[in-house]
């Protein structure tokens, strides 16, 4: 019996491997979740000028489905952020799939704009616990010399699905119809919801239910760093300068007669490109630039994709233009995350979904003060926006040197 016992026993490299290869498929879950977040967020730009023509609406009226993804993705924040604290990040992510799965089907079938602009709405709130729970599960699992590493290496799952979700949803926009990409994006969101299911598992539920005074302790140990506040109002600003202008980059490209939705789309997945290149070279960026120093750098060139649009360049070279743009709203983005990680490790999932809501609030606000700006001041209303950019850049990154950093990388 102990000789049979022993022969049904995995070896040690045996169960190494195992153990390697379980991780591995977490990860790829995480992956997959970020991805599909990412494609449901972003896929929507390009087709609003095609939505708008179908429903017989104005453009303006048609970017409120980026404004009703956003605000119930930046409302539910507050709320999910403990939720995740105090009975599992995991076990609200795989809701949040699922129902971002749901919501996203919904978009595909809805026969009136009223329908879709609901549907978005929820999914919206959905798209609210996939990304801040995955992100703060990282900052969980990883001490801070790395974290800014590794949280930057899980946004390229973001950055891919934003790349794919602005050129290929104007891609097959003009060849199938703008509903086409959403069956795209849907089953990718039902895969990730299957997969977290299956491979993601939570420890035993705590005992009791949240109170309100949890989450109040969480927020008031985020707040009580002087830090906290500089964090959220920059990912604010940023949002608030660089996505209030994506909405209407498709608009602005056919109207100077520069391209179609295809373009445009191609110009937007310039953003992700310059992401992902600033993911894949983040190791080197690390050893040449302190983090605060990355910050100033970031912003400023976060406004050169801006620029090439206000001046109406040929949409290669504005794609170029706004790849830079992307690298550099990166560089920035991902240090402030670095940031968050450190604000209060006891709540991690409420201070990174009180920076998701800040981010969120800024993509929300931002579309409806561009389009007030555009519509009365013209194309050189993306100066301002370039020119906050910068400013925020600079500002944050001197702010931020005056409070060192646990991991030293100030």
């Amino acid at each position: 019996m102990g000789a049979a016992t022993l022969a049904h026993r995995p070896s040690p490299s045996g169960l190494a491997h195992r153990i390697a290869l379980n991780r591995t498929m977490v990860f790829f879950v995480f992956i997959l979740s970020g991805f599909a977040s990412a494609l449901s967020n972003r896929s929507m730009d390009p087709l609003l000028t095609l939505i708008a023509r179908d429903f017989s609406i104005p453009i303006t009226t048609a970017a409120l489905l980026t404004s009703a993804y956003a605000f119930p993705y930046a409302l539910s924040q507050p709320v999910l952020g403990p939720i995740g604290d105090f009975y599992g990040k995991t076990r609200v992510l795989k809701a949040c799939l699922w129902l971002l799965a749901f919501c996203t089907v919904g978009c595909i079938f809805a026969p009136t704009f009223e329908i879709m602009l609901g549907f978005r709405l929820l999914g919206g709130v959905a798209a609210g616990g996939i990304m801040p729970v995955a992100m703060a599960t990282l900052g969980d699992k990883y001490p801070p010399e790395i974290r800014q590493l590794a949280i930057g290496r899980f946004l390229t799952a973001g950055l891919t699905g934003m790349i794919l979700g602005a050129s290929l949803a104007g891609i097959m926009a003009m060849s199938l119809g703008w509903r086409s990409f959403l069956y795209v994006t849907a089953t990718f969101a039902l895969a990730a919801a299957i997969g977290a299911t299956l491979l993601l598992h939570e420890n035993a539920r705590p005992a009791g239910h949240i109170r309100l005074s949890d989450a109040i302790t969480g927020y008031g140990s985020i707040f009580a760093n002087p830090k906290s506040w500089l964090c959220f109002g920059t990912v604010f600003l940023e949002a608030l300068a660089l996505y209030g202008c994506t909405p209407f980059i498709g608009e602005l490209i056919e109207a100077y007669g520069l391209g179609t939705a295809r373009e445009a789309g191609f110009v937007l997945a310039g953003i992700g490109i310059g992401g992902l290149t600033y993911s894949i070279t983040l190791h080197i960026t690390l050893r040449l630039f302190r983090r605060t120093q990355m910050m100033a750098l970031g912003g400023c060139l976060a406004g050169m994709g801006l620029l090439g649009m206000a001046l109406l360049l040929p949409w290669p070279l504005m794609c170029l233009c706004f790849t830079v743009t992307g690298f550099g709203f990166m560089m920035l983005h991902n240090s402030v995350q670095a940031e968050v990680a450190e604000l209060a490790p006891a709540a991690r999932a409420s201070a990174f979904s009180m920076h998701s809501c800040s981010f969120f609030l800024g993509q929300a606000i931002g579309p409806i003060i561009f389009g007030f700006g555009l519509h009365h001041v013209g194309r050189g209303w993306l100066v301002l926006n370039m020119a906050l950019l910068a400013t925020t850049g600079i500002m944050v990154s001197r702010l931020f040197a005056r409070h060192p950093s646990a991991s030293g990388r100030q």
